[in-house]
């Protein structure tokens, strides 16, 4: 399978800001080529076209501890080339990957609504319309007892929801970031195990994650970090995803003035951490659950050699500044 693709693209911004007010304003426009030839099938795919992909954001100030924003963005998705090349392949005599060469990009529009207080609580409300999104499809093939992995343009997606976000230090040495989302997420495609029936996936859920730093002594030298996330479920494609619960725990201690330190982590205590993936509708009924290694404890000694403070200077002053930015965004 050969594929060649040609962007081209233009970009102009502008800005402004006046009394509470801020707004910013963009526009990029790409013209694409792109030509996929399937050496073995004698099959040739010209996709040749120009998009134009909009921003805004605006920004008012409320007041010193108050603020409110509103996103939009255009966005495309384009197939890549494994996802356009036709070969099979199998990942065991019963299940194989499958490429479409008549992928074509899909285009998503963003719509974000920010309140910010005391840049410590953070409201979000989104919508997008993710269009002709490309997913991973899984159909059973009653007939031969096997399970293809198709790439798809989905006839529609769309998600919605709620976040709030928590960031402050409780106490002097406990630093806690809180996240929470209630969403909906939908896909409809053509089930074409199921003499191409449209049908629509939908999930509606909740995910909540909570990050705990503690410092644990004076000096400074012993700090803790304690993790909790949960998903009520999710969506992947044409499978629904069971809820996942992942609790981690973490100690790092320094010695000799920071020239050694010696860590402890453990990762999915309750190994519970991964969901089985189920697919049940019309003709289709299966599900599966992968074995990846999430639940481990790992001991870590790390020794500084020679001259290690002001590199070490340096990357707390970068750690604090990106910490900030990112309080901030």
């Amino acid at each position: 399978y050969e594929y060649s693709e040609n962007v081209g693209a233009g970009y102009v911004s502008l800005s402004k800001d006046w009394n509470k007010w801020s707004a910013k304003a963009g526009l990029r426009g790409e013209y694409t080529h792109a030509k996929g030839c399937s050496i073995t099938l004698d099959r040739e795919n010209i996709q040749d076209y120009f998009k134009v992909f909009p921003t805004l954001h605006l920004l008012y100030t409320l007041s010193e501890n108050q603020s409110f924003s509103l996103d939009y963005t255009h966005k495309i998705q384009r197939p890549k080339y494994e996802d356009l090349n036709p070969f099979a392949y199998f990942l065991n005599e019963n299940q194989f990957y499958i490429g479409n060469p008549d992928l074509q990009p899909s285009f998503s529009h963003n719509v974000n609504l920010n309140y910010t207080l005391q840049d410590t609580y953070f409201f979000d409300v989104y919508y997008r319309d993710n269009g002709r999104i490309i997913s991973a499809l899984r159909f059973q093939d009653n007939q031969n007892q096997n399970l293809m992995i198709l790439r798809q343009n989905v006839l529609g997606s769309i998600s919605y929801g709620l976040d709030f976000t928590y960031s402050k230090s409780i106490l002097d040495n406990w630093y806690l970031y809180a996240y929470t989302s209630l969403f909906s997420e939908e896909q409809t495609f053509l089930a074409i195990e199921s003499n191409d029936q449209v049908v629509t996936n939908r999930v509606r859920g909740f995910y909540g994650s909570l990050s705990n730093y503690f410092t644990l002594s004076k000096d400074k030298s012993l700090t803790g970090e304690l993790g909790l996330n949960y998903m009520s479920g999710f969506m992947d494609g044409n499978y629904k995803i069971s809820e996942t619960t992942d609790l981690s725990l973490g100690f790092r201690k320094s010695l000799w003035k920071k020239r050694a330190v010696v860590s402890l982590t453990l990762a999915d205590i309750l190994n519970t951490s991964v969901g089985r993936y189920t697919a049940k509708y019309l003709n289709q009924d299966n599900s599966y659950i992968t074995q990846p290694e999430t639940r481990y404890a790992r001991v870590g000694f790390t020794y500084n050699f020679g001259n290690f403070r002001l590199e070490d200077n340096k990357r707390d002053i970068e750690n604090i500044e990106e910490r900030q930015r990112l309080e901030s965004d």
